[in-house]
């Protein structure tokens, strides 16, 4: 056995003893080997328009169809061109979007929730390669994982899970799938955003949004039941100036700015954050697994929640 493969395993026997009670849990191994592939250095950071980046959305079109993700059109990329202005280049991007059927909906364009991670990183500078374990692998193989156990257990709503190109240069996957509509902004019930979960020396994790969305923070509360972990809430009030406002720093601002209610997922700069050594070797592993099965059993509670279901029948 390598050595990788029996520190997976013993670390599987760590994590199943936590939230054990939990209707459902998150494949532990699988979630650590594709943030681990991820962040390898064969995908060189995953920088947008390089081989690297279009690596990692040809790895992530492989897991959707593996699954057996839906594709919104009739394929899973959504490809476009954007300017970016600090660079004075125009490259070309690629959000990879599949979706799950509802049990009550079945199109998403009727009523649904998105979940999203992005997968590009800041790719290699001066010889060392960005890997962005935490940023944001992390988040994708979550997606990843949660997309796994939804196809198990359907919910009552749609769940569209995109993977965004290009949030490191100002959020361009998100903005232009917000202005596409491939997915009309209005039958989007809520958007779950994920990046950065996966480094806490606290086990805290951080959730923004629920200052403008107040109506989710007991039913985020209620997943905490059987896990040690705690939630911290804020980055989202007024008071929170500059970098300690989050409300625009991830692809989830770009829904909030069409009017799309917003849950985010993350954590805190950490030492590791925008560094070479933003490595899956220095991720927290415990407070990973845990982290990431709070937002799977977020997104079954709101994807089968009554009064969103209320709502897409009122949609249509």
């Amino acid at each position: 056995m390598s050595i990788f493969r029996a520190f997976l395993s013993f670390t599987l026997l760590v994590v199943t003893s936590i939230c054990i009670a939990q209707e459902s849990r998150i494949n532990s191994v699988s979630l650590l080997t594709t943030t681990r592939i991820l962040s390898s250095d064969a995908f060189e950071g995953r920088k947008t328009d390089t081989k690297g980046g279009r690596m990692a959305r040809d790895f992530i079109v492989e897991k959707f169809e593996e699954i057996g993700l839906k594709p919104l059109d009739s394929t899973y990329v959504q490809t476009f061109k954007f300017h970016n202005r600090l660079f004075n280049v125009n490259p070309t991007a690629h959000n990879v979007i599949g979706y799950l059927e509802g049990t009550e909906i079945k199109n998403p364009s009727q009523g649904c929730i998105v979940v999203g991670a992005h997968y590009d990183h800041l790719g290699v500078y001066a010889g060392d390669i960005y890997n962005g374990a935490d940023d944001n692998a992390s988040g994708v193989a979550a997606l990843i994982e949660i997309a796994k156990e939804l196809k198990l257990q359907p919910a009552s709503l749609p769940i569209v899970f995109i993977s965004f190109d290009a949030e490191e240069m100002r959020c361009a996957g998100s903005n232009y799938f917000v202005n596409s509509n491939l997915l009309p902004n209005e039958s989007i019930h809520l958007f779950i955003n994920m990046d950065m979960i996966s480094i806490s020396s606290e086990d805290k994790l951080f959730v923004t949004g629920t200052n403008f969305h107040p109506e989710f923070k007991k039913d985020i509360n209620e997943t905490l039941e059987y896990c040690d972990l705690s939630i911290k809430y804020g980055h989202d009030r007024k008071r929170d100036d500059g970098l300690n406002n989050w409300v625009f720093l991830s692809d989830h601002g770009e829904f909030h700015k069409k009017g799309v209610p917003f849950i985010y997922f993350g954590v805190e700069e950490h030492q590791h954050y925008h560094r070479p050594t933003d490595t899956f070797e220095n991720i927290n592993i415990g407070f990973f697994v845990e982290a990431s099965n709070v937002v799977l059993s977020f997104v079954k509670t709101v994807a089968n929640k009554k009064s969103l279901l209320k709502e897409s029948r009122k949609l249509n």
